[in-house]
């Protein structure tokens, strides 16, 4: 497999696409998977169009298949982290480098597996905000089912909600609809489910496996008593620190990029360990792009991006 992995980077620098026939692998996540980063994908999916990596979405370039493999596999991350949203066509074509042969989306999300670390898998994303109407629901069971049936090279076993603020409270689920949504999920067949309790850390519930929490966007810091409420829980296993969209990454990328990189460092970086938490590294995230957030030359990062600023992190 290390030297399927090898070829594979050498074909995605020479503009190959990845085959779709490799063989399934479980996904052994382990206490060190920490390599984590946002790099979306494929979303957007009330729209025709789910590539997001476009100048039509505020970016400075159009990405293809070939960037992101390339910019996966120099991060060699754990997990790509909502990578993807909701259902996808695994037939569907995905933009491709120009010379290069066509690429579905199953073969591209093969290809992403690959390119990163040893044990990398895919976590996408759902919006229990779906659940508010029956057109939304049927679309997120739609998608529930359909992404643990994709046939991966390490199928997805672990699935990420988003908005539990606006289900619990907005959408005034009870209890039992909370239980058997869960309940649901544990029948399609999930391991493992995360929660983004940004907005609601004192409402939990003993299927949550793990939770993401956002970074105080008013001053950069990581605030210990959300951490020591989340830890409280004994059914939530591990913490992920999030700067996330669009409010907190809005306020975040009017700073600087000098200043970005000092929040990247102190406080995020400097407290994972205190704290007990992993930072899931936005590479892409709607129009902020870590490529193109540059650093000043006489600052003390020397003109370094945030990508290679996010590389030199993980690489700690």
């Amino acid at each position: 497999m290390k030297n399927f992995v090898s070829v594979l980077v050498l074909c995605v620098a020479a503009c190959c696409a990845a085959p779709g026939w490799v063989k399934a692998q479980p996904v052994q996540q382990r206490a060190d998977d920490t390599r984590n980063i946002r790099l979306i994908a494929l979303a957007d999916p009330f729209r025709d169009d789910h590539w997001m990596l476009t100048t039509r979405r505020g970016l400075s370039k159009d990405y293809t298949a070939q960037d992101v493999l390339e910019m996966i596999a120099e991060l060699k991350p754990d997990c790509l982290e909502r990578f993807i949203t909701g259902w996808q066509d695994p037939k569907a074509l995905v933009p491709v480098r120009k010379g290069c042969p066509k690429m579905t989306v199953l073969e591209f999300l093969n290809a992403a597996i690959l390119a990163g670390g040893e044990n990398c898998h895919i976590v996408p994303k759902l919006s229990l905000k779906w659940l508010s109407n029956s057109k939304g629901e049927e679309y997120f069971w739609k998608s529930a089912q359909a992404l643990y049936d994709l046939p991966l090279v390490r199928p997805i076993r672990n699935i990420n909600l988003d908005v539990w603020d606006v289900y619990c409270k907005e959408i005034h689920t009870t209890e039992k609809e909370r239980d058997r949504m869960f309940s649901q999920l544990r029948k399609i067949g999930y391991e493992k489910i995360g929660v983004n309790m940004t907005g609601l850390y004192r409402v939990n519930h003993p299927q949550i496996d793990y939770a993401d929490f956002n970074i105080t966007k008013e001053d950069w810091t990581v605030n210990p008593a959300t951490v020591a409420t989340l830890r409280s829980y004994p059914n939530i296993k591990r913490l992920f620190l999030y700067i996330d969209y669009p409010g907190p990454m809005d306020a975040f990328r009017q700073n600087s990029p000098d200043r970005q990189a000092d929040i990247y460092y102190d406080p995020i970086f400097k407290n994972q360990a205190e704290l007990g938490y992993d930072f899931v590294y936005a590479i892409i995230q709607d129009s902020w792009d870590a490529n193109t957030s540059v650093t000043s030359m006489d600052g003390p990062y020397k003109g370094k991006n945030m990508f290679e600023i996010t590389k030199e992190l993980l690489n700690k």
